[in-house]
């Protein structure tokens, strides 16, 4: 099992969202604890940082893992259409 940190930023961009996507969106960070890969998780390359992301209906969730470490980040939680990788 992994453990989960959220960055600060995060829980800030996620105040105003609804509480049934929060509640979607915290069911699949936690099922990362067990599967960091998941089936449709995509790798994304940005210079050269590499990291994750899941997609929870019009939500994009980055992290980035440690498999030596057993640590899972969670770096960003954005809709669509504010996604950093478009």
């Amino acid at each position: 099992m992994f453990k989960l940190e959220v960055k600060s930023s995060v829980k800030k961009d996620t105040k105003n969202f609804p509480k049934e996507d929060l509640q979607r969106i915290a069911n699949d960070i936690r099922s990362l604890k067990f599967d960091p890969l998941p089936s449709g998780a995509k790798k994304i390359k940005k210079g050269k940082e590499i990291y994750y992301r899941i997609r929870q209906g019009n939500f994009r969730i980055g992290y980035r893992f440690n498999a030596t470490k057993r640590l899972i980040e969670i770096i960003y939680i954005k809709r669509r259409k504010e996604s950093t990788y478009k």
